[in-house]
């Protein structure tokens, strides 16, 4: 219960990152694997899907459709992102996970409403100085064969996990979700909702990280860490999650990761 209340008290505060900062994220070339040319990137980005420089996760992890977990090496690793290729046996859906990864150390200040600021917005903005330790994570799923899953979990940073297939979502059709921290729940953690290519549709002020609050696709969480995603266009979607906690007055630490999904037309049956 203690860890539940102090956990509610970081994540439902405004302590948000800020000023450029790259998103994680893993993105199959293929969400329904019909074939072996069969690839996932492994990139931060700043635009949605548009890999930027390469995450260099310090262990890619494949859990199979029965559970059983198995280590992934890239096949390439270039400046832009690192390139894993598994190999998939069992008909399911697979989780591929981009382990927990310490990024760098950042000089930040802290505005007195609790805002965490740094590079260029800390000219603009009045706060102490402080210091936020970057760690970042990311996931997606793949399906090969029949549908088939179970969920599965690390214990380790932030983990979006759906709690139904998630290789079936189609617009307007209600996902379920639930969010851990450590493997706990983690009560009132906020999500951020990306489309790919939504940069295009207009032009966007905020970065992914919306300190401001501003997005209204951003869907909080219950106090269980749950919540539900009902997409509103197909195409690939990124789920994101930054969870902050103060360790003392001189450092933050900032968990964060993504889950990559793809989302079906709905389709509509006709009689003939």
């Amino acid at each position: 219960m203690n860890f539940l209340k102090s956990l509610c008290t970081t994540v439902c505060s405004t302590l948000l990152l800020s000023a450029n900062a790259h998103v994680p994220f893993l993105k199959p070339n293929q969400f329904h694997v019909l074939h072996n040319r069969f690839q996932v990137e492994s990139s931060f980005t700043e635009y949605p899907f548009q890999a930027d420089f390469a995450m260099d996760a310090p262990e890619y992890l494949l859990f199979s459709p029965k559970g059983i977990q198995t280590t992934l090496t890239p096949t390439a690793r270039l400046k832009a992102a690192n390139y894993l290729e598994p190999s998939l046996t069992d008909s399911g859906t697979y989780r591929i996970h981009a382990a927990l990864r310490k990024g760098p150390l950042y000089k930040a200040i802290e505005t007195i409403e609790g805002k965490l600021y740094f590079a260029d917005d800390m000219k603009t903005k009045q706060g102490k100085p402080t210091t936020l330790q970057y760690f970042s994570s990311a996931d997606t799923y793949v399906l090969w064969g029949t549908q088939g899953y179970i969920t599965t979990l690390v214990g380790k940073g932030v983990e979006i996990i759906p709690q139904a297939a998630p290789n079936q979502i189609n617009i307007g059709k209600p996902v379920q979700f639930s969010i851990y921290f450590n493997g706990k729940p983690a009560p009132s953690a906020r999500v951020v909702v990306v489309y790919d290519n939504e940069h295009f549709d207009k032009y966007r002020t905020e970065d992914l990280y919306d300190v401001e609050n501003v997005r209204k696709s951003n869907i909080i969480a219950d106090k269980h860490g749950n919540f539900t995603f009902t997409a509103r266009k197909a195409g690939l979607v990124l789920l994101f999650v930054n969870i902050h906690q103060k360790i003392n007055d001189s450092l933050w630490e900032s968990y964060n990761s993504s889950v990559s999904l793809e989302v079906n037309p709905a389709f509509i049956r006709t009689s003939n």
